[in-house]
């Protein structure tokens, strides 16, 4: 099915490939704002054919996005997962090239969880076997006798988002809870659950269940080496990814009763191959994959995944990044227009003073700016970068920064105490410290306080021009008429003196299209200008 909606249209400057199953409510958000083709199950070759002139690809599981693929998509800048799990993306690659791989991991996580939840009941009171032994006619009272849940352990492997929820469910059906996530430090552990080391989780439960993603650590995290260290009576629930249990080993485990039943909602090869010895294990309850599959999981996965590709698409801001520094849905009206102007900052300074970019700090005041540290770190290194040159993006711009030997540092300073937040870079330059500090006045404006201690108050437009001039009289004027002549518009100007820029005094002005070379030339032919530098923040860095 294809639903292909490709006439040109000057309104809508991006195209977006959907591969896979999206909501019509995404679908409108999306379409929007951009020319859409919609797709069901397309092949390896059709995404070949289709990715070029691409700028985001939205798929779902079905869709294998591979380097290949992604070495055919010269103009992609976003790849969006409709859902959690990203191991049908080479998201190594991705970065290589600087495209953001986002999913949207809130969206199906209360589903996911609710559906773990479903598979443990079953498994405790034997409801598909039981249900099945009725169909074929029979009456088996005493072989589906089950078990209480009340007073029971669950063992939860990764407690992430859902693993949380299912912790919070099962408390509510009288459950002690233990979990066992190497990465989450005690104090952020709920108060309901005590962490413990695998082994521990292992012997101990009398239910598991996984909430992590499928990668080197947790491939085949159940083997027969984990079986043999549970319970005869525990049971396994796999609602996360396929890989994670060694699927012949479980067979093995619940043939020799080491274990006493599983539900797998997830699989090594999906959809499962129809001979597969999974489906001849009596106590094993199988699903197809359902753990995000409700209609209010699907329409909020849609629905947040278009918002966030229109966002980036926009704005530059990734949330939910997989190979970013990762931006809460919720925080991404706060951040958004931090991250601009610590670009343009970054930008204007290595457009400004043009030499070798030897490193760049960061200054942060305030909690606002100082929550997002990380985050803003990258924005500063997109700038500077851009500035002189690079092709990079957020995804990129700290394995570029590495190859130019280009560090970057942060620090909580006090910059101006007139603000409640501001922030200031500083950038390295030819042996030689440069900077600039900021703030967002009104509703989130932009505005750049001062360039090399000299005060400026200005906000940043497109196209800028920067004059290094002699403090004295008309040379504005000079300058003005220049402009005028050649029929560019003067939007805004800033002028002041020029603090520690090494000239007298120095003017940031908006002007409302880009100098040609000739134009500059004249501009640095008046008497009195040092020096003209222009400044391109479209290049550089969204405004």
């Amino acid at each position: 099915m294809q639903q292909d909606d490709t006439k040109q249209d000057d309104t809508k400057p991006w195209r977006i490939l959907v591969a896979d199953d999206l909501t019509p409510e995404g679908l409108q958000i999306l379409g929007d704002k951009a020319i859409l083709r919609v797709f069901k199950g397309m092949t390896q070759e059709q995404l070949l054919q289709e990715l070029p002139g691409t700028h985001a690809l939205v798929v779902r599981s079905a869709t294998t996005v591979t380097r290949a693929v992604l070495e055919a998509a010269s103009d992609l800048l976003i790849i969006g997962r409709a859902g959690i799990g990203v191991d049908n993306v080479d998201v190594e690659a991705a970065t290589e090239r600087g495209i953001a791989v986002m999913n949207t991991p809130e969206s199906g996580a209360t589903t996911t969880a609710e559906h773990a939840i479903a598979l443990l009941c079953s498994l405790a009171r034997n409801i598909p076997f039981a249900s099945e032994s009725m169909r074929a006619g029979k009456w088996e009272k005493s072989k589906f006798t089950g078990v209480e849940l009340t007073g029971k352990t669950l063992g939860i492997v990764g407690l992430g988002r859902i693993g949380t929820i299912v912790a919070e469910r099962a408390r509510g059906l009288a459950m002690r809870v233990i979990a066992y996530d190497p990465h989450l430090p005690k104090e952020r552990a709920p108060d309901s659950v005590q962490l413990v080391t695998r082994e521990r989780l292992l012997a101990e439960s009398d239910f598991v269940t996984v909430h992590v993603p499928l990668i080197e650590a947790t491939a085949n995290f159940f083997d027969a080496a984990a079986f043999a260290q549970m319970k005869p009576s525990a049971r396994l629930i796999d609602c996360a990814r396929g890989g994670i249990v060694d699927e012949a080993a479980l067979c093995e485990a619940l043939e020799a009763g080491r274990i006493a039943g599983a539900a797998l909602d997830v699989f090594e090869t999906e959809p499962l191959p129809v001979d597969s010895p999974l489906r001849r294990q009596e106590r094993l309850v199988l699903t197809p994959h359902l753990g995000a599959s409700t209609k209010e999981a699907s329409q909020r996965i849609g629905v947040d995944l278009a918002r966030q590709i229109v966002t980036c698409l926009e704005f530059g801001t990734v949330i939910n990044g997989v190979n970013v520094p990762r931006i809460a849905p919720e925080l991404a009206e706060e951040v958004a227009p931090w991250l601009d102007l610590i670009t343009c900052l970054a930008t204007l300074l290595t457009q400004a003073f043009p030499g070798k970019l030897e490193s760049l700090s960061l200054d942060l005041q305030g909690e606002r700016p100082q929550r997002h540290q990380q985050t803003l770190e990258v924005a500063a290194l997109v700038g500077a970068l851009r500035g002189v040159g690079e092709t990079v993006t957020a995804v990129n711009a700290r394995a570029a920064a590495k190859r130019c030997g280009l560090a970057a540092t942060t620090q909580h300073f006090q910059i101006d105490s007139a603000y409640l937040d501001a922030v200031r870079v500083t950038a390295v330059l030819d042996g030689r410290a440069r900077s600039a500090s900021g703030t967002l006045l009104g509703r989130g404006g932009l505005t750049i306080l001062e360039l090399e201690n000299a005060s400026l108050d200005a906000h940043p437009a497109r196209n800028m021009l920067l004059t290094f001039h002699e403090d004295a009289p008309g040379v504005i004027g000079r300058i003005g008429t220049l402009l005028g002549e050649r029929g560019i518009n003067i939007s805004s100007m800033q002028v002041a003196l020029g603090g520690d820029s090494g000239a007298p005094a120095m003017a940031l002005l908006a002007v409302d299209s880009p100098l040609d070379d000739e134009a500059v030339r004249e501009l640095e032919d008046i008497d009195a200008v040092q020096r003209i530098a222009c400044i391109d923040f479209v290049r550089g860095g969204r405004p």
